[in-house]
């Protein structure tokens, strides 16, 4: 009951998004509803209905091609979604809100990637066409993500004709926006930082980091490749705050230390997932 609520919710923040500020202030967008929009204005027929006739066909679609799993998880998306869409669109006080543009660019891609996020954390899909990218994938090996990226692509293209180039611009913005938004909540907003540290005083690294700064250590061999040294590399993982903190306290033991830092997008497991009781009786 959870997931499903979380996935009507994620409709609910996608149709508003779509409705009351992407398509009210005619910014491009990609998906069923950009194509939408384009039939929309070459034949007059309303946005919801469009989407929904489209849903409805590619659900059919990955019903025959991709099982009853994955039609499953399109059920509540494909059905629910055209039906918020039309509820926005005769809604006239939910319009013309802002005028800001850039500013409605900036809330609807996060709105979008809100709700988009949320429908995929519950285990459900937005279907669309990424149905299509995955009947293609699947029997031609084509990477989705290509599929994807290239029918947005041919979507926006279409979407020319009819809107400016601000409108485009904009429109581009949005759809980084919305991916952003979404990578960012499936990966729970867990991100650090992973540092590796080589120096000739592995030892005071390790008990440095291990007490002051309260993070884990991994001890890696490794080997000089210009002079053929053996040596270790600490590696600790830690969240971004802590990162001016470790490197200001890596120079004071060794001004000569070499550092890497990266970003990782998700930690979990014994440190940093577990409460210190579950630490306790793991290790």
């Amino acid at each position: 009951m959870k997931k499903i609520i979380q996935i009507i919710i994620g409709n609910v923040l996608m149709a508003f998004a779509i409705s009351t500020l992407i398509l009210d202030n005619s910014i491009v967008v990609g998906g069923v509803s950009g194509i939408s929009t384009v039939f929309h204005f070459y034949t007059g027929i309303s946005v919801s209905l469009c989407v929904g006739i489209i849903n409805i066909a590619l659900f059919i679609i990955g019903l025959c091609f991709l099982g009853k799993a994955f039609a499953m998880k399109t059920l509540v998306s494909t059905f629910f979604f055209p039906i918020l869409l039309e509820f926005f669109n005769q809604q006239p006080y939910l319009h013309g809100l802002l005028n800001d543009q850039l500013l409605i660019c900036i809330l609807g891609g996060f709105l979008l990637g809100l709700g988009i996020g949320l429908v995929l954390k519950a285990g459900g899909s937005t279907g669309g066409f990424d149905i299509l990218a995955l009947i293609v994938e699947k029997y031609f090996k084509v990477p989705v993500t290509l599929l994807v990226n290239g029918i947005d692509a041919a979507i926006l293209v279409l979407q020319i004709s009819f809107h400016s180039a601000p409108e485009i611009v904009y429109g581009i913005m949005t759809i980084l926006i919305t991916a952003y938004m979404m990578n960012y909540l499936l990966s729970s907003g867990k991100g650090c930082v992973q540092v590796l540290v080589m120096s000739k005083e592995i030892e005071r690294m390790k008990t440095m980091i291990l007490n002051d700064m309260d993070a884990g250590v991994t001890l890696l061999d490794g080997k000089s490749g210009f002079y053929g040294n053996e040596t270790e590399v600490v590696l600790t993982i830690l969240p971004y705050r802590k990162l001016p903190d470790l490197k200001d306290k890596i120079k004071e033991i060794d001004e000569k230390a070499f550092i890497i830092v990266s970003h990782v997008e998700e930690v979990s497991g014994n440190g940093f997932t577990y409460s210190k009781e579950m630490r306790e009786v793991l290790s």
